[in-house]
């Protein structure tokens, strides 16, 4: 589908005003219509505003990564708040040094994070809810070395860079992979449907997905991480974490104290390369996540 792009004269930078730059990102899952009227009414307004960054629009609702000054980002919210299926989207705030992103893009797609496929349209709009537990709560069950199972959705690169000590994961290359994996795990015994399972993801999306289809599964007690591994490394510190979070965007990946660090992406190899290290297939190492 088309894409609006605009790309930034002056790529990533620094901010003019030696502030750090603000990074937002979020979603909602809300039945949107005339997207390509959406699409282009978003891209105009938010170009006023200076941010950069990418939204995606489809039928089942928006995701959201922008990066801008403060008024930048003070602007943007006025933005989606005026319109009444975005207004108090929750945001996750962090800070960088470079703005992580190039261009502002406002994409449409069938699916926000892809996972449903053809059936998108309905599907994750019809599924139950899973609840959501406090970052707090996720480490005191830790601390507690409760019997639950803590399962990573994420991609195998991203459990790379960093995951917590006692997560277990699907060995997945794409999030589209995921429901097949899962059915797997439950046939080789790997995944045990009667014990309490807390998913997670870098932000969230990827578990408002998963952890619903998981009860439509008969899973009998499914959480997730509310707010993501961001929002638990802001509430907790990292507790129980080893390792940094791979992010989408021009930082990669940043630490337990949501700062870059440095490293930077192959797109040829699809490998994290970390600082001072180089890439094993010796092509030019890009920080273009």
């Amino acid at each position: 589908m088309q894409a609006i792009d605009t790309l930034n004269s002056g790529d990533i930078s620094a901010s003019p005003s030696g502030e750090p730059y603000i990074n937002l990102s979020g979603y909602r899952f809300i039945q949107l219509d005339y997207l390509p009227v959406l699409q282009a009414d978003l891209h105009q307004a938010l170009a006023e505003t200076g941010v950069l960054g990418t939204i995606l629009l489809a039928d089942e609702g928006i995701n959201v990564a922008l990066a801008g000054t403060r008024p930048e980002c003070d602007a943007a919210r006025a933005v989606l708040d005026a319109d009444e299926r975005f207004r108090d989207l929750w945001l996750k705030e962090s800070t960088s040094e470079l703005r992580p992103f190039s261009k502002l893009k406002v994409r449409i797609r069938h699916e926000i994070i892809a996972f449903d496929g053809a059936e998108a349209r309905t599907r994750q709009l019809q599924r139950p809810e899973a609840p959501a537990l406090p970052p707090e709560t996720v480490a005191q069950w830790l601390d507690e070395e409760r019997d639950f199972t803590l399962l990573d959705t994420r991609n195998v690169y991203e459990v790379e860079s960093g995951t917590f000590e006692q997560a277990e994961h699907l060995d997945i290359a794409h999030f589209r992979d995921y429901q097949r994996a899962v059915t797997q795990a439950l046939e080789d015994g790997s995944l045990d449907p009667s014990k309490p399972i807390v998913t997670f993801c870098t932000g969230g999306i990827r578990c408002e997905k998963a952890a619903p289809w998981m009860i439509e599964q008969g899973f009998s007690e499914v959480y997730q991480i509310e707010g993501g591994i961001l929002n638990y490394f802001e509430r907790t510190g990292g507790k129980h974490w080893n390792g940094d979070c791979f992010v989408f965007d021009d930082r990669v990946e940043v630490d337990r104290q949501l700062q870059p660090t440095g490293a930077t992406w192959c797109t040829s190899c699809q490998l994290t390369i970390q600082p001072g290290q180089h890439c094993v297939c010796q092509s030019p190492v890009q920080s273009e996540a």
